[in-house]
């Protein structure tokens, strides 16, 4: 990361906006609440995958901030280099970028699920 930055990130943004596209991609194929609407429903994911994914740019900073606040080798562990930044990172993606959050955490299937309306 230290020698090409804008290479990594460039990495960083198009790995999480490929895969949750993906992801996206098979969920408005095949989810049956999708029927009739599943053009939409991918727009709309991928939409809001870009708009997450540009949230993801801190990931590779997550581990030298560890490092200075708990020293090199926590910063140097799985836990600190690896799974705490994916995890900061999906949380971002999903929390900024995906609409089910804006009520109240929940998405239109569990609003439908508990009677309520958007």
């Amino acid at each position: 990361f230290a020698k090409t930055p804008a290479a990594f990130m460039a990495h960083t943004f198009l790995f999480i906006f490929s895969g949750v596209t993906l992801y996206v991609a098979g969920d408005a194929a095949f989810n049956p609440l999708h029927e009739g609407k599943r053009m939409q429903e991918f727009k709309e994911g991928t939409y809001c995958s870009y708009v997450g994914s540009n949230t993801a740019w801190f990931e590779p900073y997550v581990a030298p901030a560890v490092a200075k606040f708990a020293g090199p080798a926590v910063a140097s562990t799985w836990f600190a280099s690896s799974l705490l930044p994916a995890t900061l990172a999906y949380a971002t993606v999903k929390g900024v970028g995906w609409n089910d959050w804006g009520n109240s955490g929940l998405n239109d299937v569990e609003l439908k699920l508990n009677g309520l309306k958007k």
